[in-house]
């Protein structure tokens, strides 16, 4: 079988027996923070297990089509069937470096969640993003904050760094985008990733990892995302275990 230089440990849940799961309240948190930007015309990088895919269906309206890449050939097989999509989702393998404008015309969104951190050269690929963005098109972009977090987490997921304000401005050519805003979210998240993966030092690829998701991971879903959403409505703190993008072609 060729090897998958895509995957790294992204597969660790399937592996786990984790397949289905998902954290549906993060989700839709995760939604909601960039929904009333998409458009309907649609690229997602990384699809990932879909379930992103399935929240923009799920909550965004007159959607036209959704072209959803996964250049791991791992994930495109453990969660082909995670979801029935309608026939506007197109789900492909291939490496964002090769959409181009001549295989798939112009989006008025293109859609990033937790991918950047995974691309060495992440300027130049929202250089080339550019290019399949008609005007006046956004990118929505989520990725994993505060580099003192980084950890052997990020290591198995094949991260190659995590984002503050500064160096995500610096990612971004202004020649060719406005940023319209950028904020941190999910504080609550960034404490509990310092507690069990910085200081406790947790492996997600074990049994403690495992526990870790089934309780944790469900009291955090269930109870503390419906607090966050909540008071971030009224404030954005200077910090999160994310930081959201909003870039508008110039």
């Amino acid at each position: 079988m060729k090897e998958d230089k895509y995957v790294h440990g992204m597969d660790w849940g399937a592996a786990n027996e984790l397949h289905d799961f998902e954290l549906s309240n993060y989700r839709k948190y995760q939604f909601d923070l960039i929904g009333k930007h998409i458009g309907n015309n649609i690229l997602e990088i990384g699809s990932g297990d879909r379930s992103f895919t399935n929240q923009i269906v799920k909550n965004t309206i007159n959607i036209e089509r959704i072209v959803s890449i996964e250049p791991s050939s791992t994930l495109m097989e453990i969660y082909k069937e995670k979801y029935k999509l309608p026939d506007y989702v197109k789900v492909e393998s291939i490496d964002l470096f090769d959409v181009t404008p001549t295989t798939y015309n112009l989006f008025d969104t293109i859609i990033l969640i937790h991918v950047l951190e995974h691309v060495e050269k992440d300027k130049d690929a929202l250089t080339h993003l550019h290019s399949l963005l008609l005007p006046k098109g956004k990118i929505l972009i989520e990725v994993p904050a505060m580099q003192s977090l980084f950890s052997k987490h990020d290591k198995m997921l094949g991260h190659y760094r995590r984002y503050n304000k500064k160096n995500f401005r610096k990612m971004v050519d202004s020649n060719l985008y406005n940023i319209k805003k950028i904020w941190y979210q999910d504080a609550i998240g960034m404490i509990g990733s310092f507690i069990f993966f910085k200081v406790k030092k947790v492996n997600l690829n074990s049994n403690k990892g495992i526990n870790l998701v089934n309780n944790q991971g469900i009291f955090y879903d269930k109870y503390l995302i419906p607090l966050e959403k909540f008071y971030e409505k009224f404030i954005n703190l200077p910090f999160g275990l994310s930081l959201t993008g909003i870039l508008e072609k110039k």
